[in-house]
């Protein structure tokens, strides 16, 4: 299968240009009336391009295939693009996707979407590969066309530098991988073609390359932990995000890290740490696990590695344990998460915070068990061992638990009775209890002797209105509280807002004011307030009096 891609120019001052697509995909036999080809209209509450596509053609041997449209939104399967006759032999597939910088209609979101910026483009293949829908695979070869982008615009992916070739497996790979071209800046200025590499367009409002260059060693550093002898490339891609910066979403080989205008590149440290971590970690257990291990290393690791001091750690330790029991829905059980993900920030958050704690407090009681000669470490990489045991590759894990989630080999029920080895006892009391809502708390020393655990105050995370009102394009005010911090500073139901913040970062830090755009009868202006209510009491962790750093590195 052969994909070529060919940027536009970029509009600079618009923000707006056009990626030119075509696929040559071998021998195809689709029935007449059958799905040819297909996106979903929605990934993560991100458009994709299936309703803006443009100049869409495909043909086979037999010439042009007529196509038709069908969306199937009673399972979310997004549109498809069906035969008009029937198709047998090489296919090729031509259509131009839409590059353009306003900012995502749905609100909160991985930054999946195609934008330009610096004179080039980035994007994420989930939102603008139309692919054959097939379970067939495909070697791969990756072809650009940067003609139309002038001198010194350069090409990278999740895959590596410029062409290349793929070997065989699903198309869908493409959903999961990076791609930008255009006059890019690189960290480290020499790429090589396997390990670390970063790559941006334009200027942020800080100096990147130091960044890159800690999150460099932290990437080679956690190669040896998790046991990667092997040197594939994986490349960190910067770029601007309007809506949700500081946030990032983990593909292939790659992470998508964003930055805003007042972002500080400190506080990127963990995200980017965090995004890592899913790269060695790709499980079929829930998302409590998977988001959990990854807040539980994000600063473990740095710290072990000597990037992070221990008053980063506590920091680190602080935000996660400052949200979760300040949050007023940090009961809602395990199976109400996913259908409430994008409506609401405090339930967003709870697979990172609450699944954080678990695992932190499963890491205390194997230690504790095993005299401090083993952890939660120990049972990572054994789920790491056997996800990978049927001698598939990191990549072709990474799409199957993205196409199967919940599937063997390492589901939750794995991960607890590796556990209930460790530990000589069954952990899926406290497994149900966790998922079902309950109060997860580690104890005064889970964190070693260089913390201990304390009390403290904080005024509870609060809109001051249903959190639904931000959902979708246009952002309409309901539900106001009255004598909340939003109605006291203005707001009102029926007011239409915009944003260019992230909530769940809004809702960790308790000193952050939100700033709406507001629109009534006609007239818009700025307000801002603190979306905080009352005070309650919560965990927290205080470094121990006289122990030193050195005891800090469990």
């Amino acid at each position: 299968m052969t994909v070529t891609l060919a940027p536009s120019a970029m509009d600079v001052r618009r923000g707006v240009g056009y990626l030119d697509v075509t696929l040559r995909i071998p021998e195809m036999d689709v029935a007449a009336g059958a799905p040819l080809l297909s996106l979903p209209l929605v990934v993560s509450n991100t458009d994709t391009i299936a309703t803006t596509v443009q100049a869409l053609t495909a043909t086979d041997g037999q010439g042009a295939i007529p196509l038709t449209v069908n969306d199937n939104d009673n399972d979310n399967d997004g549109r498809h693009w069906l035969a008009g006759r029937r198709v047998q032999g090489d296919v090729t597939v031509t259509y131009r996707a839409p590059i353009d910088d306003t900012p995502p209609a749905r609100g909160s979101a991985p930054p999946y979407s195609l934008r330009t910026e610096g004179g080039g483009f980035s994007g994420v293949g989930n939102v603008f590969f139309l692919l054959p829908d097939t379970s067939n695979f495909y070697r791969i070869a990756l072809r650009w066309n940067l003609a139309a982008m002038g001198e010194g615009a350069t090409a990278t992916s999740s895959y590596g530098e410029g062409d290349l070739e793929m070997e065989a497996g699903p198309a869908g790979r493409l959903n999961s991988t990076v791609f930008m071209a255009g006059p890019m800046h690189r960290e480290p200025a020499k790429v090589a073609n396997g390990g670390f590499s970063s790559a941006w367009l334009g200027q942020p409002p800080f100096n990147p390359s130091p960044l890159m260059a800690w999150t460099m060693k932290l990437h080679e550093w956690m190669s040896v932990f998790f046991k990667d002898s092997s040197e594939p490339p994986y490349r960190v891609f910067l770029r601007y995000n309007p809506i949700n910066a500081g946030g990032g979403t983990a593909l292939t080989r790659s992470f998508l890290a964003t930055y805003g205008a007042q972002t500080d590149p400190e506080s990127l440290k963990s995200t980017l740490s965090h995004e890592m971590v899913h790269t060695w970690t790709h499980s079929n257990a829930g998302m409590w696990y998977a988001e959990g291990i990854a807040v539980h290393y994000q600063a473990l690791l740095p710290l072990r590695a000597g990037l992070l001091t221990p008053a980063d750690y506590l920091a680190d330790l602080n935000e996660t344990a400052r949200r979760y029991y300040s949050n007023s829905l940090n009961t809602t059980p395990d199976d109400q998460i996913a259908a409430r993900f994008w409506e609401d920030t405090r339930i967003r958050v709870l697979p990172y915070d609450r699944g954080r704690l678990y695992l932190d407090v499963l890491d205390a009681q194997i230690r504790r068990a095993s005299d401090g000669k083993r952890s939660l470490d120990d049972v990572v990489l054994e789920m790491n061992s056997l996800d990978t045991a049927g001698g598939l590759t990191s990549d072709e894990v990474f799409d199957r638990n993205s196409r199967h989630p919940g599937a063997d080999p390492t589901s939750d029920e794995v991960f607890l009775n590796l556990v209930a080895k460790e530990l000589g006892a069954d952990p899926r009391p406290s497994y149900r209890a966790m998922m079902a809502g309950g109060l997860v708390v580690p104890d005064s020393n889970a964190y070693g002797p260089c913390f201990t655990r304390v009390t403290g105050k904080v005024r509870r995370f609060e809109l001051g209105f249903e959190p639904k009102s931000l959902v979708g394009g246009v952002k309409t005010i309901h539900g106001l509280i009255p004598g909340s911090e939003a109605a006291k500073a203005g707001l009102r139901d029926g007011d239409t807002v915009t944003y260019a913040v992230a909530l769940d970062l809004v809702q960790g830090d308790p000193n952050q004011t939100l700033t709406f755009r507001v629109t009534r009868d006609g007239k818009s202006s700025p307000l801002t307030y603190l979306p905080r209510g009352d005070v309650v009491d919560i965990y927290q962790w205080a470094r121990a009096l006289g122990v030193p750093d050195s005891d800090c590195h469990r």
